[in-house]
């Protein structure tokens, strides 16, 4: 039964990414969600009482593939370097190395939705606050080399997620290779690091 349970929330979920997909976030609808997904309103909203729980839904589940993929990356840093420094935050930079796709994701759609009610944004906020204390403080790097390597991967990523002038594919590079170099160089008994190689080209973003 609760295997069952958690098929149907995950069909609602995937019923509602495909309408936003499709009709856009302005047009997410319980009952277009509960059609797409073949469950019944009853149905529907034993899982979500409301749009709100369901954006929630949405956000967490988006957060959550965002965290896998930032562990997956991290643990390919931490095999190639025990010991080395910064292994979060080279896979906080590895995953904006390629353009995010945002128009073939629903992840700006659901955020822009979210953004208009402050209380959906919570889990969102802590767990932005959750990814600064590990780049900060448990990363093995000085402060403010894990704050760069935040603000430039969360700066790329919302270019990339709103089309703000994106750079180019070439310039994109050239900073995330610079702050690698940096991350990888780092000394963590030194505020700044120091020349080293190249980190090698980072893996697509998935």
């Amino acid at each position: 039964m609760q295997d069952r349970a958690v098929q149907t929330r995950e069909r609602i979920l995937a019923a509602a990414i495909e309408v936003i997909r499709t009709d856009g976030a302005a047009n997410l609808t319980l009952d277009r969600v509960a059609t797409a997904a073949g469950v019944s309103k009853g149905g529907f909203l034993y899982h979500f009482g409301s749009k709100e729980a369901l954006m929630a839904g949405l956000l967490d589940e988006t957060l959550a593939v965002l965290d896998d993929e930032l562990e997956v990356r991290e643990a390919r840093f931490r095999a190639a370097d025990p010991a080395g420094c910064g292994t979060f935050a080279l896979a906080y930079l590895d995953y904006v190395r390629e353009p995010y796709k945002a128009a073939d994701d629903t992840s700006a759609s659901i955020l822009a939705a979210a953004a208009l009610d402050d209380e959906l944004l919570a889990n969102t906020r802590a767990t932005f606050e959750r990814w600064q204390e590990r780049l900060m403080h448990r990363d093995k790097l000085a402060e403010t080399t894990g704050l760069l390597a935040r603000i430039v991967g969360d700066g790329l990523w919302l270019i990339d997620l709103f089309g703000l002038a994106p750079p180019t594919k070439a310039e994109r590079h050239e900073v995330l290779d610079l702050v690698s170099t940096m991350i990888s160089g780092h000394d963590a008994d030194s505020p700044s690091g120091h020349e080293a190689g190249e980190t090698g080209g980072g893996s697509p973003h998935v």
